[in-house]
C-alpha cells in the first residue's frame, strides 16, 4: 500500500513539474515583446533554472562560453525562447525523474545488499 501511494505522489510531482515549466513557457510567449533584447527573459531564465537546478546551470554555462570565448550573443526570439525551454525541460526533466529516482533505486539495493 504504501509503495502505490509513493507513486501517486511521484506522478503528481512530475505532472506538477511539466505543468510548472510549460506555464513558464506560455507567459515567457505571451510577454515576449518582440524586441531583439527583450528582457522576458530574466523572467524565463530564472524560472527554468529553479526548477531545472542544478542541471539547468548547463544551459547557462553555455551562454557564457558563446559570450565570452567565441562573442557570440543569442538575441532573444520566440525560436530561441522556444528551443532554450526544450533545453532546460529535457536538462530538468531527465535529471528529476529519470536520473535521481535510477541514482535512489541503485543506493537502495546497494544497502539491501550490504545487509
Amino acid at each position: 500500500m504504501p509503495n502505490t501511494k509513493l507513486k501517486l505522489v511521484w506522478v503528481g510531482l512530475k505532472i506538477f513539474w511539466v505543468v510548472i515549466a510549460l506555464l513558464l513557457l506560455a507567459i515567457t510567449l505571451y510577454g515576449y515583446d518582440g524586441e531583439e533584447y527583450s528582457d522576458i527573459w530574466i523572467v524565463f531564465t530564472w524560472g527554468m533554472l529553479i526548477i531545472s537546478f542544478p542541471a539547468g546551470l548547463l544551459v547557462s554555462l553555455i551562454h557564457l562560453i558563446l559570450n565570452t570565448v567565441f562573442s557570440v550573443t543569442i538575441a532573444t526570439s520566440y525560436i530561441s525562447l522556444s528551443l532554450e525551454w526544450a533545453v532546460y525541460f529535457v536538462l530538468g526533466y531527465l535529471q528529476w525523474f529519470k536520473l535521481i529516482p535510477y541514482v535512489a533505486c541503485t543506493l537502495k539495493e546497494r544497502v539491501m545488499a550490504k545487509d
